[in-house]
């Protein structure tokens, strides 16, 4: 049994035997998967479980694992993957529990995220909550990140495009909820979340820690970069959900298109998004964005960098003290991990 202070709240929340279950999936991904756990275990003032569900990993993922010797993390391997929302789903019917958070395996939490959670759950009664996130890079440089939306109107706006910051990694539910509102559809993977959350709005209005408590990596082998694949996936949620607005969607993909320096493909995300006809894409703004594109091509082309520029704020927004919070415990947590003898990723 723990005691422990509340800085949001200002109260002493008592904390009775195990708090949280945090589920990891995980495939092939030691070196992030490294620093990632000790993130977890960092965190301070509330007692949890790891439950990190390996999808047939072939590199050096249990030996990771294993190198932690915490008796507060333990491995289920599956024989073969059976993706990432399986994997979640395995994830909350082992967890033991009241409150489950989910972490993926490339995102890095602030020490105090869980607890500030866990305050504002119990301050507000709900049964979900979330947190703000920054984006870091491969050298842990946060390039990006603002406050979240509060709850009222990140319900309002959810059924066009999920505004949950950090994905599956900035949010903590009660494990009834979760299961109350269906776990995750294994139809899904990249908008798997997008489809949870959806379903868990409709059970209640959820509580928020508006702190950068997430750190969302960016890297190549990111799940949500597979454009064909997230785009498959809206428009089987667009069946369920025809609120989803695919202009937003089909920008966000250009947007990303444009960071790999894939300029063709993001002049076809910027034009398909216009030609949804929806109110927020005029065409004031895809000139706005073809823009864009035309000077990045051309500096690339010149091999000289130049900003993307405010185009990109719906993507990665910058707020200088949200943008310098973060930065400071994910420095202080890469120095803790290279203290350890923590593995450099290199992307």
């Amino acid at each position: 049994m723990v005691l422990a202070a509340d800085p949001i709240w200002g109260s002493r929340i008592l904390l009775r035997g195990m708090d949280v279950s945090v589920i990891v999936p995980t495939r092939n991904r030691s070196a992030l998967l490294a620093m990632t756990l000790r993130s977890v275990l960092a965190q301070r003032d509330v007692e949890f479980e790891v439950i990190v569900v390996d999808e047939a990993s072939s590199d050096d993922t249990p030996a990771v694992i294993k190198s932690f010797g915490d008796p507060r993390i333990r491995s289920i391997r599956h024989d073969r993957p059976q993706g990432v929302s399986t994997a979640r789903n395995r994830g909350v019917a082992e967890a033991r529990a009241d409150w489950v958070a989910f972490l993926d395996d490339d995102d890095l939490w602030a020490p105090t995220k869980l607890t500030l959670q866990l305050g504002a759950l119990r301050a507000s009664g709900a049964t979900w909550a979330y947190v703000g996130q920054v984006n870091i890079n491969v050298h842990h440089h946060v390039t990006g990140g603002s406050p979240p939306l509060r709850p009222g109107e990140l319900i309002r706006q959810l059924p066009q495009h999920n505004v949950v910051p950090g994905g599956c990694s900035g949010v903590i539910a009660s494990k009834e909820a979760v299961t109350r509102a269906g776990l995750f559809d294994a139809e899904f993977q990249p908008l798997a979340d997008w489809d949870l959350w959806l379903r868990l709005a409709q059970i209640g209005m959820p509580a928020c820690v508006s702190q950068p408590l997430v750190a969302y990596r960016l890297h190549g082998a990111q799940m949500s970069l597979d454009a064909s694949r997230v785009e498959t996936e809206f428009w089987r949620l667009f069946a369920r959900n025809r609120q989803a607005n695919p202009a937003i969607l089909l920008r966000y993909l250009g947007w990303w298109a444009l960071r790999i320096k894939n300029h063709r493909a993001a002049m076809r995300y910027f034009v398909r998004a216009w030609l949804q006809q929806r109110p927020n894409y005029r065409m004031s703004v895809l000139a706005g964005d073809l823009a864009v594109v035309g000077r990045d091509l051309l500096a690339h082309r010149l091999r000289i960098s130049v900003p993307l520029g405010k185009a990109t704020a719906h993507t990665e927004l910058q707020d200088p003290s949200w943008i310098q919070a973060g930065q400071e415990w994910v420095d202080t947590l890469v120095a803790s991990h290279a203290a350890a003898g923590g593995r450099r990723i290199v992307d």
